[in-house]
Parts: structure tokens; sequence; C-alpha cells
């Protein structure tokens, strides 16, 4: 049996493996550029079940799939699959592609426009990973630029952008004026909107918030910058192995791997990158405190698309038994319906699980007491509008908030019983 039959083998038994519904293998199969024959077979067979098509139009778009599922369904089972799901698929992906390709313009021009001042600005996602790692601008969702700079060029950066009609729109709590700089010690990004086309622009300073802090020496970063073909033009990009790094930590801080896209931009950039240098991508992860981080993305790349991995890394993924048991949490939150958004403080609490250092974990507990309390106390809308209090008894809503969430959490309990019965 050759390797790369080895390797279908082992998808397919992977694919039925898997505990979800068809339309979720459906998908799975569909994130890749690179689909081999076995794989292909299974495509077609899942397109002749009765599947649900709504459900798998709508979680192609939430999980940034429908590029690459209109593609893999056009090439190899257009026969099979309803003309009005296929006509809906081309019409997304024409939209898609039309406005990756506007918005990749767009960022060559903004990178032109920071040169001008000698400010280096690097892209981080959108289209640069679309046509580095997948070959094809149009293949890969997004919908703003993401560029990192170094933190002493944001201010100019900022006038630079403003006076070239992009108008800047501060988070809340961000603040304008003699105060500015405090901006720089707790946010980590700033948005530009251009009126004309509604391009964002989202400025980097840092990878993350303090919220979720990561120790990246960008200076250090800045002396390995590599170049690359954009539309024609030369831009900087981040070494893979850096590029490969964000990802996983991007993963893991929004959202905590809510999106199956994210996990196809890990498999295909290694797809791309045989000669990744794993020593030096680990020994980077170390440094910056996220080395559980870039394991559990390897992990889903490997789990759920079947990427194949060194010896070498199944080895330090194996010697980790949390980011396995991460691994398995996201895989349940990715395709169990009814746990998407019920679990309360989910997130801080990931965010303590996916760090390894003692200094990394504590703005998670910060943040994770500071939203216990404001979720079990702190009333909100749907509070005042349950119960209509005079100005004198407001006070009471403080009480009110915690009864509607035992209830809350009472019914989610019965349901899983039903569930589970």
């Amino acid at each position: 049996m050759t390797d790369d039959t080895h390797k279908v083998s082992a998808f397919s038994a992977a694919v039925e493996a898997l505990e979800i519904r068809d339309e979720f293998r459906l998908l799975l199969l569909c994130a890749r550029t690179r689909v081999e024959p076995k794989q292909r077979e299974l495509i077609r067979t899942l397109a002749l079940k009765p599947l649900d098509w709504e459900f798998i139009l709508g979680k192609a778009y939430w999980h940034s799939l429908t590029p690459l599922l209109y593609r893999n369904l056009h090439e190899f089972c257009a026969d099979r699959i309803p003309s009005a799901v296929l006509e809906q698929l081309e019409s997304h992906y024409m939209a898609s592609a039309k406005r990756n390709l506007l918005l990749t313009a767009e960022l060559i021009k903004v990178l032109r426009i920071l040169e001008s001042a000698d400010i280096i600005a690097v892209p981080y996602k959108g289209p640069t990973l679309a046509v580095l790692a997948y070959g094809d601008v149009a293949l890969r969702k997004f919908c703003d630029l993401d560029l990192v700079i170094l933190p002493r060029d944001i201010l100019p950066a900022k006038s630079l952008l403003v006076s070239h009609g992009y108008e800047w729109r501060p988070f809340e709590g961000q603040v304008t004026g003699v105060n500015e700089a405090r901006n720089f010690r707790f946010w980590h990004e700033y948005n530009f909107v251009h009126p004309d086309n509604n391009a964002t622009i989202d400025l980097h300073w840092r990878i993350s918030s303090q919220r979720f802090p990561i120790d990246i020496d960008l200076e250090g970063i800045w002396e390995h910058l590599k170049s690359a073909r954009l539309l024609g033009q030369d831009i900087r990009v981040f070494p893979v192995e850096v590029s490969l790094l964000f990802l996983c930590i991007h993963g893991s801080k929004d959202l905590w791997w809510n999106r199956i896209g994210w996990i196809c931009d890990i498999a295909e950039q290694l797809r791309s990158n045989p000669d990744l240098d794993w020593p030096y991508t680990l020994e980077l992860a170390m440094q910056t405190g996220a080395r559980r981080m870039l394991l559990l993305g390897l992990t889903l790349a490997r789990e759920l698309l079947q990427t194949p991995l060194p010896e070498q890394v199944d080895s330090w993924i194996c010697a980790d038994r949390k980011t396995q048991v991460l691994a398995g949490h996201v895989r349940h939150r990715l395709f169990d319906e009814w746990t998407i958004s019920d679990r309360i403080l989910e997130k801080p609490r990931f965010h303590i699980r996916v760090r390894e250092r003692l200094r990394d974990k504590i703005p998670a507990y910060r943040y994770l007491i500071s939203a216990a309390f404001t979720e079990v106390f702190v009333p909100r809308k749907e509070d005042h509008e349950l119960i209509e209090l005079p100005d004198p008894l407001s006070v009471l809503y403080y009480l009110v908030r915690p009864a509607r969430l035992a209830q809350r959490l009472w019914s989610l309990a019965i349901h899983r019983n039903d569930i589970t019965h």
C-alpha cells in the first residue's frame, strides 16, 4: 500500500468514525483545495443522500467554507446537487471572489500608502493567506484586511490613513486626544473604514489584547520578514513558521476555534509548506507562551481534515494530554448544535486552559471573575423588558438577573435530559 493510499484510507475511516451529521461530513470533505480520488467518491456518495441543503449552505457560510464547497461540488458531483443549491453556491462564490479581488487591490493600495512614509506593514490572514496557502485569492473567504505594524508606527500610520480618506472608528472604550496613548496599553488594534468602498482595515500593533496576552517580539520578527507576490506586486510577509503560529493563536483567542475555516487555514498552510522548520516553530511557540495553542491547531487539522504531521510533531501532541482534551472540547462545540451558545463563561475558561504559564493565565482569571459577576448580577435590556419597576425599586433588577439566569439553566438541563433520553 502506498503512502497516499494509506492516507486516503485513514481519512475515510476517520470521516466515517466521526459521530456527526452527514451534512458536516460533506463540509469536511470539501474543506480542502486538494481532494484525493477516494475523497471524491465519498463526496459523490454523500451527495446522493437526502441532505438538508439549507443547513449545509448556512453552515458553509458560517464556517467560511462556501468557496471551497462550491468548487468541489461543482467539480466532482454537479450532476447530483439540486440545481437551485448549485446556483446559490455559485452566486455566493462569484460575489465573494469579486469582493476578495477588490479587497486585495485595496490592500496593495494601503501598503503603498504606508510605505510612502517608510512604515512597514505586514498583511496578516486575508488575501495573503488566500494566495500563499490556498493558491487562489477566491478560495478563502475574508471580510476585512488585517495588517501588523510596529508600535512606534501607530500614530504616523493613523494620521496617514486618515489623510487618504480612511475613517478611524474607535472601539468602545478607546479614547482620543491627549489621552490616546492609553489605547496602546489596553488595546491591540485600530479599525479604519473607507467610505467609498466600505473596505475595513484592522491595524494591529499586538497580536491580541491584554486580556489574552501574547509575548511576541515583533522587532525580532521584523528582521526576518520574507518577500512574496500579490497581484503582481512585491509585499512583505511573515515567515511561514510565524504565520502558522499566529493562525493558531487567532483560533484560540477568537471564538475558541468556532469556525472550520480557521482549521482549514492551518491545513492548507501545512500542505503548501512541506519544508516547514518544525524545531524553530516549536521554539517560537514556547518563547511566546503559545505552545499549547500551536499543538491544538495542529491537532484539529490532523483529526478533522487528516492533515499529515511529522512523527516528531505527533509526539509533541501525544505528550500534552491537555491539548487532546481541548481538541475534544472544540470538536464537541463545532458539531453539537445545542451547545453552541448555551454555556456561560466558556470563553474565559477556555482561555485559561489553553495557556501553560501562570503569568499568562492571570489576565484570563481576572476576566473570568469580572465576566462571572457581570453575567450573574448586572441587569440587561431583557431583564428590564421582563419586569417594569419604578425608579426607586430599580435596584431589584440585580435580583431579577440571577433569577432569570437560574431559570435559563434549569430549562437547559431539562433540554439536555430530554435529548439523552
